[in-house]
């Protein structure tokens, strides 16, 4: 018969494996418990991911029904970002050939010869943006624009010279009658550079009016004009003639400037987007693009 050393030996060394037993399974729990909790997680993050919109990807752009409402369009359309900058208008792409204009459009309602004016680099001279551009004496929305002209090209970042009175033959845009002694210019600081640029323009019968300016066989700048809505007048974001202002900003975002001509507003994204937005009465009449000086230059 074994001695009570030897019962209290065994009874203790059974206490120490039940005591480690309790542990190890204690720490079983643990490890199945914390392998859930990631499992959990790992899952809600995947589903979260699963659920989130396609505009994060596409810069596709929500706009509630009161923004909406009020354009000429209020239904089927989609809006996105301006993350790339315009580059075509009624059909035809910035930097083409004059010609796919003539095939696309036919002959002009009228042609318009302007003046582009550019100063000759000097070495280590800042880059000076913008286009040098007398725009023509010609109005896309009816008479009494010729402020308005000017001074969207001011806020195209064009040169900001004013066009004279109309009545004036040696105006700016308009070139000398035949036989006319054309005085010779007296300039000072950088040479200056000056060429022709001409601008075709197509009045249509569903009342849009398209300005063409085309500068050495290429199309350099488009402008879509009129009440809309018209499909061609439709740029990247998916805007068009026929939006509102409300509407325009909601898509854009807030105007590098604004500014007031008459009674038209005009908007400029142009260092965003490369684009001017002109309104009457809030609604947007008005569309113009612009290729940049560094690709004029190319």
């Amino acid at each position: 018969m074994p001695g009570l050393s030897s019962i209290g030996f065994y009874g203790a060394h059974g206490a120490e494996e039940l005591r480690l037993m309790f542990i190890s399974r204690r720490a079983c729990a643990v490890r199945v418990a914390l392998a859930a909790a990631v499992a959990l997680m790992l899952t809600t993050a995947c589903f979260g991911a699963a659920k989130k919109p396609v505009s994060s990807s596409t810069g596709k752009v929500g706009v509630p029904g009161n923004i909406l409402a009020g354009s000429a369009v209020t239904t089927g359309r989609s809006f996105y970002a301006p993350r790339l900058p315009e580059d075509s208008l009624a059909g035809i792409r910035l930097g083409r050939p004059a010609k796919e204009v003539l095939a696309k459009w036919g002959n002009p309602s009228r042609i318009t010869i302007g003046i582009t004016q550019s100063q000759a680099a000097q070495q280590n001279a800042p880059v000076v943006p913008g286009i040098p551009y007398t725009p023509p004496q010609t109005n896309i929305f009816g008479g009494g624009l010729q402020a308005g002209v000017n001074q969207a090209a001011q806020m195209l970042g064009l040169q900001n010279q004013p066009l004279p009175p109309m009545g004036n033959m040696n105006a700016p845009g308009l070139a000398p009658p035949p036989g006319a002694e054309v005085a010779p210019t007296v300039q000072s600081g950088p040479s200056t550079i000056t060429s022709e640029e001409i601008t075709w323009t197509y009045d249509l019968q569903n009342g849009i009016t398209l300005e063409f300016i085309v500068t050495d066989g290429l199309v350099t700048q488009i402008t879509v004009g009129g009440q809309g809505p018209w499909g061609l007048s439709k740029t990247r974001t998916g805007l068009q003639l026929g939006d509102t202002y409300k509407l325009v900003l909601w898509v854009c975002g807030y105007p590098e400037n604004q500014r007031y001509s008459s009674r038209f507003l005009r908007a400029s994204y142009v260092n965003k987007s490369r684009a001017l937005y002109t309104f009457l009465n809030k609604k947007l009449v008005g569309v113009t693009i612009a290729m940049v000086p560094e690709q004029l230059q190319q």
